[in-house]
């Protein structure tokens, strides 16, 4: 594997406030970015959230139809003490026998987006300065000497300055003038934008070959600095070379970025009672640390080899859309039949239609034998507008089928997340802590006299088109409850 891209970011004295505020902030990313319907096949995505756990973790693999070589990218978020740190790793993985030059891995423009979002809501300093994603323009004496200082004696530099000198004598535009781009985030970025600015600078760094027209890239720790000089180039190659800088600024971060240290998910989430032997602990966090990476690493393989066949049978499927065998809307109405039991299958292929919300949840409660529908999920299903009706019926046959699995003992809760991923839900098994702390009472119900909290739920659509459908997981009975069906509930982004 090849690291591409390495971003690590870590504001002091932070709170857990401003820990689920970054959640929050990745999560609203992840849904606008690979919302689970559209995402194309061999694309993957795994999210590490707890409620005990100090880490989330959002892992996303990519191993597109054609592609030479499959990505994985993990975005982490984890507080330690009063430390808040935000991660990006982007690695490549060869996946072609033949050896041909490559081209430099471009870093996509949502990670650099995603990036600029957290440094505007979460204050980073490095060597008393502010990070962010913009240039600083610089056009006096004053602030020339500042930017020299910063050089010379800023105390406990851990990123690069960048610094680009304008050539203001033939008014030609600076590079970066609009902001770091890719490099957000991992330089200081500086345009000394007039004579003034540049003498300010050297009287305090003695840079005496600091002209107008050049880019100077000064690296942290020993004085050592990387010179692009625009001015003796023709225009057509300035951009290019540009970018070119960049690809080195970024390649050496990617070498040099240490990942946070990240503890192992609580033993509670990832292992049932049953599965632990009596008298058998985990005295020692290194070794839990050490079969917890193990576990990842396995996980992150049989993820390769899923998207590798995704990868076959997409490929195939577009050969056969080219010949004119296949009509889209016939197949994916096919393959969505499939997935269900087989009397709903042949009700629904023989041409019943599903016209309204009431009809499908009638359907649902008659074929769906595994589901228990509360009462107010049948009230809040039929008050439901937007998405089809043949979508919620669909989503509620598949889980059906995992519900079937879990009456009979087959699952834990562990397990219960990976059969709904296989059958094509996207199932998320809580709530974020906005959610539980201030509108709890959007999810609870009343289940044989108690009040339980319905957290788990599935995902689909967006817009006018989103729905959720919240479930609880009944230990006692051994049963899966529908809950609610319908818009997506109060939390992290009301007031």
């Amino acid at each position: 594997m090849i690291t591409t891209y390495a971003i690590s970011l870590t504001a002091d004295e932070c709170t857990d406030t401003d820990r689920i505020r970054l959640v929050d902030l990745v999560s609203d990313w992840l849904v606008d970015e690979y919302p689970p319907e559209e995402r194309p096949p061999g694309t993957f995505v795994r999210t590490r959230e707890g409620a005990d756990d100090p880490v989330f973790r959002v892992s996303i693999s990519a191993n597109t139809p054609s592609a030479s070589h499959s990505t994985a990218t993990d975005i982490t978020v984890v507080m330690n003490t009063a430390s808040l740190t935000f991660d990006i790793r982007s690695v490549t993985l060869p996946m072609s026998q033949r050896i041909t030059k490559m081209s430099a891995t471009p870093v996509p423009p949502n990670l650099v987006q995603l990036v600029q979002r957290v440094l505007r809501a979460i204050p980073v300093y490095d060597a008393n300065r502010r990070v962010t994603a913009d240039t600083e323009i610089i056009r006096d004496t004053l602030g020339g000497q500042s930017v020299g200082a910063m050089l010379v004696s800023a105390p406990g530099r851990n990123l690069p300055v960048l610094i680009e000198v304008r050539d203001y004598e033939r008014n030609t535009p600076a590079l970066f003038a609009k902001g770091a781009g890719p490099l957000s985030g991992l330089v200081h970025s500086f345009c000394l934008d007039s004579a003034d600015a540049v003498r300010g600078f050297i009287d305090i760094t003695g840079e005496s070959l600091t002209s107008p027209g050049s880019i100077y890239v000064y690296w942290a720790g020993p004085r050592d600095v990387m010179t692009l000089s625009l001015r003796e180039m023709p225009p057509a190659s300035r951009v290019p070379e540009g970018k070119h800088l960049v690809q080195e600024v970024l390649k050496t971060a990617a070498l040099s970025l240490a990942p946070p240290r990240v503890p192992p998910p609580p033993v509670d989430n990832y292992f049932d009672d049953e599965e632990i032997d009596e008298g058998e602990t985990f005295e020692d966090g290194d070794e839990l640390e050490v079969a917890y990476e193990s576990a990842v690493r396995r996980i992150s393989e049989l993820e390769g080899a899923v998207a590798s066949a995704d990868r076959m049978i997409a490929e195939q499927r577009s050969q056969l859309e080219q010949k004119g065998q296949v009509v889209d809307e016939l197949v994916l109405r096919n393959v969505t039949l499939e997935t269900m039991a087989g009397s709903m299958a042949g009700s629904m292929a023989s041409g019943t239609a599903v016209a309204t919300m009431k009809e499908a949840l009638r359907i649902a409660q008659e074929k769906c034998t595994c589901l228990y529908f509360h009462p107010r999920a049948i009230e809040s299903g039929e008050e439901l507008e937007g998405p089809e009706p043949i979508a919620v019926l669909q989503d509620l046959a598949r889980l059906n089928d995992v519900a079937r699995a879990w009456m009979s003992g087959d699952l834990n809760r562990t397990s219960f997340q990976l059969a709904c991923r296989n059958v094509g839900l996207d199932y998320a098994p809580t709530i974020s802590d906005t959610a539980r702390q201030k509108y709890e009472e959007d999810y609870l119900i009343t289940l044989d006299g108690r009040t339980v909290r319905a957290e788990a739920h599935l995902r689909r659509g967006r817009k006018m088109h989103l729905f959720r459908i919240h479930i609880y997981l009944d230990d006692e009975r051994q049963r899966v409850v529908v809950a609610y069906i319908g818009k997506h509930l109060r939390g992290k982004r009301d007031n």
